[in-house]
């Protein structure tokens, strides 16, 4: 058997770098439910890690895939199984729900711009769920404004879904949705 070389060795424990954080996480796909553990840099938010991937231990991780541990899938047909780990297309996710209160800041704010922000209630449909909640965007934006933006995922708090996740879950502080399995937006009433 060949020997790894270092730079693999580095790349296999990834998840051991003390710049990760550990998030609990609901991510709804267009093949199943998964639940488990996915990861962001203490720098950065979960939002941001979707949007821009972050590096752990030297390797770019998250660029096109999200990581996820201790995983628990629910399959659309009914059933579910357990992964060790699985990496999860973005391009496939729905959206993701953090669990246990919402998005948390990161560590550090040097070197942030702080743009001024006004939340407008919407209601996002994504087949078959549909989101109501608030929707963030620039203080002078109007809604359809908040969907033309570079980042793929959109931030959205206080976010009841319909019908509940197969985890029984219907509500939930803070919810990145992707905006290219968005069927449609509204205001919300």
């Amino acid at each position: 058997m060949a020997a790894m070389n270092p730079h693999q060795e580095h790349a296999l424990d990834w998840r051991s770098d003390p710049d990760l954080r550990q998030v609990d996480v609901v991510v709804c796909t267009t093949a199943g439910t998964f639940v488990g553990h996915t990861y962001r840099s203490s720098r950065l938010r979960l939002l941001d890690s979707l949007n821009k991937g972050f590096a752990a231990r030297g390797t770019r991780i998250g660029l096109d895939y999200m990581p996820m541990t201790e995983v628990q899938m629910y399959l659309p047909e009914g059933g579910q199984t357990a992964m060790a780990s699985v990496h999860i297309r973005k391009a496939n996710v729905v959206f993701v729900a953090e669990r246990g209160g919402g998005q948390p800041e990161g560590d550090t704010k040097v070197g942030k711009v702080i743009i001024a922000k006004k939340p407008v209630d919407a209601r996002l449909c994504m087949v078959p769920y549909i989101l109501v909640g608030r929707l963030h965007s620039a203080a002078w934006a109007e809604l359809v404004t908040s969907l033309h933006q570079e980042e793929t995922f959109i931030p959205l708090t206080k976010v009841q879904i319909s019908p509940p996740l197969v985890t029984g879950e219907s509500s939930f502080e803070f919810v990145a949705v992707n905006k290219d399995q968005v069927v449609y937006v509204g205001e919300a009433e």
